[in-house]
């Protein structure tokens, strides 16, 4: 057991973040680590399988000393889709102009500085008012998914919205969720996913369309992270099937303040949600507060607040990285489907 703690005390502690466009598109995922990856915790992170498939998708930036990395760890990997990012000043001497050169011979992508200009990485954004009437469709449509309703009564309610209907249907068609299936009506599709999997469909749908609105919110790449994230780590903790379900749920609602733009306490008392999940929403007590403060944490970056949030639920640096990737892998699918 020491030597395991050990082991993980010497990995890097990671943060995983979307980059997106000034129209909120996800155009890169941006690995942070304190200090720059050097070519073990690189070959660390680039052991774990689900970084490729996400790789296939969308590219990933990584903070890196191009001294210290072997351009062979680009093998393998769609090419120039792992960008190395290093401090300019590291450009212009010999030997790091021959690393440079060495590293995208082999496949790597570089970046030198900042992150361009349109690019961001923080998803605080104004509150979508939206049309009251449309919020209240909402609310209710949240209450009965939350409620176990009767199959019908969802059906009605949704059936009320074409839009909303047609992107139900679209999600649960796509191949990244029901391969092989084609699913024609909303009845079929309850029975074909089951009422969990639907009801996180729901809620992501809340995010993918606002009330009011025809585009995607902005924070719906954060939303679909910080929900899996946090799925993954009641996970790896030992949780069961239905507490990593409602660790979900928690991740996706503790967004709805900033997406209705109410008290958070005003919109969750209509749903009547369990004591552990308005415990960890609104006072971060209770087993899923510490979790969702771990993941808050870890959206501001690897930091000593952080290393002390995941020691204070038991979760190792190893594992911690793992959640992130698995977790990133998900929302990014999900962001190209929606």
């Amino acid at each position: 057991m020491n030597d395991r703690m050990n082991s993980d005390a010497k990995l890097p502690l990671i943060a995983l973040r979307p980059a997106c466009n000034a129209a909120y598109a996800w155009v890169a995922l941006l690995l942070e680590a304190e200090p720059p990856l050097d070519n073990a915790a690189l070959e660390h992170v680039l052991e774990h399988s689900a970084l490729a498939a996400i790789l296939a998708d969308i590219p990933c930036i990584v903070p890196a000393d191009p001294l210290a990395i072997d351009p062979a760890l680009a093998a393998g990997l769609p090419r120039e889709r792992l960008i190395l990012r290093f401090p300019p000043a590291q450009a212009g001497a010999p030997a790091r102009d021959r690393a440079l050169a060495a590293l995208r011979q082999a496949g790597f992508g570089l970046m030198a500085g900042d992150l361009p200009a349109d690019w961001r990485t923080a998803m605080t954004v104004p509150a979508v008012k939206g049309d009251p009437t449309a919020r209240s469709v909402l609310l209710k449509l949240l209450s009965l998914v939350t409620h176990d309703a009767e199959s019908a009564e969802i059906e009605a309610l949704i059936k009320r919205d074409a839009g909303l209907a047609y992107q139900l249907l679209k999600l649960v068609n796509s191949v990244a969720f029901m391969p092989g299936r084609h699913v024609e009506n909303f009845s079929q599709a309850l029975v074909l996913l089951g009422r969990r999997q639907l009801q996180r469909w729901l809620i992501l749908l809340l995010f993918a369309r606002p009330p009011g609105g025809e585009a995607a919110h902005p924070l719906l790449p954060q939303a679909a992270l910080r929900a899996s994230l946090l799925e993954t780590v009641a996970r790896l903790r030992g949780m069961t099937h239905e507490a990593r379900d409602q660790a979900f749920l928690i991740g996706m609602f503790s967004l709805l303040d900033a997406l209705f733009g109410q008290p958070l306490a005003e919109i969750i008392a209509p749903l009547r949600l369990s004591d552990e999940a308005a415990d960890a929403l609104l006072d971060g007590r209770g087993p899923f507060g510490p979790l969702l403060q771990a993941v808050k944490t870890g959206e501001q970056g690897p930091s000593s607040a952080l290393a002390a949030a995941l020691a204070g639920i038991g979760l190792g640096r190893a594992d911690w990285s793992l959640a992130l990737i698995e977790a990133a892998r998900w929302a990014v699918k999900v962001g190209k489907e929606i």
